[in-house]
């Protein structure tokens, strides 16, 4: 009878281990996409394909490190409640702490695994790297909005012109319409990533000087920064605290790439459109 027991605990812990690793491996490898499968074949009729191929290669640095957290976060607490409770219920129980361990919060708690100076210093450095990461992702938005845009006052000019009829500029203008909804979807998947990354910050700046957080998003709201415009230097919070700067030039970049993902869409809505102003 003991053995019995000893049998079907470790048939449990098995069944419960077998859940922690399917979980983990479902949760890093579920979102994979190649980059073909998201901007599309290149059948030479999209004049700004090289633009959208450029915002696409943008969009790997956001989709890495800090969203990792939640996916391995589940697969090593589902393991630890498997560990634990030799059950699947305990495992299941497990993966959803350690998801909670990786979202919202996550990476200052990661960060201060080392300590507090070392936690700031290591912010600050990452918040760099975010940065520029964040003025490559702007250009390279700006470039497909214009070139989108060039394109559809082309065609208008073109038909106004006479040098094309009326079905042939439709027709034109609904390619680019089609073209404008792929670029939506491309830009708003990195807006997404962009803005969880920008969270995690805020959560770190607020734990290095609290309060500045709903400083950085209050401030924002009031300045409204033009999305084609040249980004400034942070002035809007009166924080020196580097970590508190860097974040809140950060979030005044993310609000514009947001601005010019929208504008994408509004293209697509109001602009493409032959009788469009």
């Amino acid at each position: 009878m003991k053995n019995t027991g000893i049998k079907v605990m470790r048939t449990n812990r098995a069944k419960a281990g077998f859940v922690a690793v399917t979980i983990l491996a479902m949760a890093v490898s579920g979102c994979v996409t190649t980059q073909q499968d998201r901007i599309g074949a290149n059948d030479g009729s999209d004049a700004c394909y090289q633009y959208r191929v450029a915002l696409d290669s943008t969009g790997n640095y956001y989709a890495e490190d800090m969203l990792k957290g939640a996916a391995i976060g589940a697969g090593a607490g589902a393991l630890t409640g498997a560990l634990a409770g030799g059950n699947l219920k305990s495992a299941l129980i497990g993966a959803a702490a350690g998801a909670a361990v990786g979202t919202l919060g996550g990476y200052w708690n990661s960060r201060m695994q080392q300590g507090r100076d070392q936690a700031i210093l290591g912010v600050m450095n990452d918040l760099d790297t975010e940065n520029k990461n964040l003025d490559r992702t702007q250009v390279a938005l700006d470039q497909l909005v214009n070139c989108r845009r060039a394109e559809i006052a082309r065609v208008k000019a073109d038909y106004r012109a006479n040098r094309l009829g009326k079905p042939e500029a439709e027709q034109r203008l609904a390619l680019i319409r089609g073209q404008l909804d792929k670029d939506y979807a491309i830009a708003s998947s990195i807006n997404q990533n962009i803005v969880k990354r920008r969270d995690e910050y805020l959560v770190a700046a607020d734990n290095i000087e609290p309060g500045s957080a709903q400083k950085i998003r209050s401030n924002a709201v009031t300045a409204k920064p033009a999305p084609t415009k040249k980004k400034a230097k942070a002035t809007t919070t009166a924080s020196t605290n580097p970590v508190v700067a860097r974040t809140n030039t950060a979030f005044e970049t993310s609000e514009r790439i947001n601005a010019s993902t929208n504008a994408i869409q509004q293209m697509a809505q109001k602009e493409a459109a032959l009788d469009a102003v």
